[in-house]
Order: structure tokens, then C-alpha cells, then sequence
């Protein structure tokens, strides 16, 4: 458990991977943020790892690039103990293209381990909108939902000068919200 929040789960959301296979800056930054929160919990709680394969011509998965980078990460700082705790706690959802999908396709990973607490991990642009996703896909369920935002994304973009990249990332959650409103079903008028 998460000492702090009393969580016995962290759901890390996948990010592009490059073309080695290997997570790119976003899906690190998220990863050792989690990793980090994970290992200040004792290193106890379930990780879960979402993303499918979204790069064509890429047979290595977000979450199975996450879980390599996570195993290299872990024994490097903490030493072997703490890597077999991380193989013990690992999850890897590989099905998942959209952070919709990430969302309906844990949910049954959350049920099935009988989870109360999950803390959802993603750099603060992504976040509203994820937990928006996934308290809609959760609210039937009793699960407590706290997203924890790596910080520093943005702030590590801007000193970087990286101006064009946080403008794209911008934009692609402006548009990110649009499909998501697009696909809100909408109620009738009564009339």
C-alpha cells in the first residue's frame, strides 16, 4: 500500500514509445514518478502498466517497454530485492490504444484483484482528461480514484525551450476532449 493515500494499486498510462522500443521522455517521467510512490509504499502495491502497440512495425508494447525500463530502473536504485518485489507487482495491460480503452480494460484487472484504492499516474496535461475517462468507466464500482500528476512536464518542456512540443501536446489533448465530447452520449429532451 501507498503509505500516504492507502492505495493498493497504481495504474501508470502509457505513452509513445520510440522506435527501439524503448518508453520516449513522457512515458519515463510517468513511469518514475510511479515507481518512486510505489518504492515510498514499500514497494507492496500492484502496478499497472497500460498501452498497446502503437507504433507500426513495433512488436514491443507501451506497457511491456514500461516494465523493462521499470525492471532496469528499480535494480539500479534499490537493488535486487526491490526487483523481485516489482516482478511480483507487475501488470501489464497491453490491449489498449486510447486512454478510453486503458480505462475500460483495467477495470477488470481492478475487480478481479478485489482493489478499493487506485491512484492514477500521468503528467498533468493528460490527467483531467484520463480521470475523466476512467471515473466514468469506475463509477458503477467501489473505487476511489486519486490521480497523482507527475510533476514538472510542463515546467521541464518550457526551460528545455521545447516550445513546439508542449504546443503539440497541447493540441492533441484540446483534440483528445473534442472526441471525447463527441462521443458523450447525449440525453433526450423530454417534451
Amino acid at each position: 500500500m501507498i503509505e500516504n493515500l492507502s492505495l493498493n494499486c497504481l495504474i501508470v498510462l502509457g505513452a509513445r514509445i520510440n522506435p527501439q522500443g524503448r518508453p520516449g521522455r513522457i512515458a519515463r517521467m510517468r513511469l518514475e514518478h510511479a515507481l518512486a510512490l510505489w518504492h515510498q509504499g514499500g514497494g507492496t502495491s500492484c502496478l499497472i502498466l497500460t498501452g498497446g502497440c502503437s507504433r507500426i512495425g513495433l512488436s514491443v508494447s507501451e506497457a511491456r517497454a514500461m516494465a523493462d525500463f521499470a525492471r532496469e530502473r528499480v535494480e539500479h536504485a534499490w537493488g535486487p530485492e526491490f526487483r523481485a518485489r516489482l516482478e511480483a507487482s507487475l501488470v501489464l495491460e497491453e490491449g489498449s490504444l486510447s486512454t478510453r480503452e486503458s480505462a475500460a480494460n483495467t477495470l477488470p484487472l481492478i475487480l478481479d484483484r478485489n482493489f478499493d484504492a487506485v491512484g492514477l499516474v500521468s503528467d498533468s496535461l493528460h490527467l483531467r482528461r484520463a480521470r475523466y475517462l476512467f471515473r466514468r468507466h469506475f463509477r458503477r464500482h467501489a473505487v476511489a480514484l486519486h490521480p497523482l500528476p507527475v510533476p514538472g512536464v510542463i515546467g521541464h518542456y518550457w526551460r528545455n525551450r521545447r516550445y513546439l512540443w508542449l504546443s503539440k501536446m497541447a493540441l492533441r489533448e484540446a483534440v483528445a476532449w473534442l472526441k471525447v465530447f463527441a462521443r458523450r452520449p447525449r440525453r433526450r429532451q423530454s417534451g
